[in-house]
């Protein structure tokens, strides 16, 4: 009788094993959805500053998109610039067409500040009349707000969990 103690109780040692091996490896994912940063600026002749935001919490800059009602003919330059309190950085593009897009990659902090100034190549050329921008900023994980869900919630859309 010891003996078939001995190999019920192996077994359950086994199977403890197993399950704990699996609680270990499991892991829970979030889906972290960037934020749009964006603006229209419209008038008789936009140049200068078109887009200014400020960062609540730490992430990422990551692409920039910019439309231009028309395309100029010696082409427009984008700087965006980072400020924060120990100083800043820019980075300058030059649009030939009526569209940029741009991969920033630029790490931001809370109070972090964001410009973007465009000027046209030739102050005798066209005035643009109209000028979109949009950047798409992911915060951290660490910063964001995870939420738990069961499946039936998610496809019924009920958003209190």
């Amino acid at each position: 009788m010891d003996i078939e103690i001995e190999k019920r109780v192996k077994k359950l040692e086994i199977i403890t094993e197993r399950l704990t091996r699996k609680a270990k490896k499991k892991m829970t994912s979030a889906m972290i959805t960037p934020y749009p940063i964006s603006n229209c600026a419209m008038g008789e002749d936009v140049h200068g500053p078109i887009l200014k935001y400020m960062f609540s919490e730490r992430g990422v800059i990551g692409k920039g998109l910019i439309k231009f009602d028309k395309k100029l003919k010696s082409g427009v330059i984008v700087t965006v610039t980072l400020n924060r309190d120990e100083g800043s950085q820019s980075k300058s593009f030059v649009a030939n067409g009526n569209q940029l897009m741009v991969e920033l990659g630029l790490e931001v902090y809370k109070w972090d500040r964001i410009t973007v100034i465009i000027v046209p190549n030739d102050p005798e050329d066209e005035k643009l009349n109209e000028v979109w921008v949009a950047f798409s900023w992911t915060p951290y994980v660490g910063e964001a707000t995870v939420k738990s869900f069961l499946i039936d919630q998610l496809e019924e859309g009920n958003e209190d969990a």
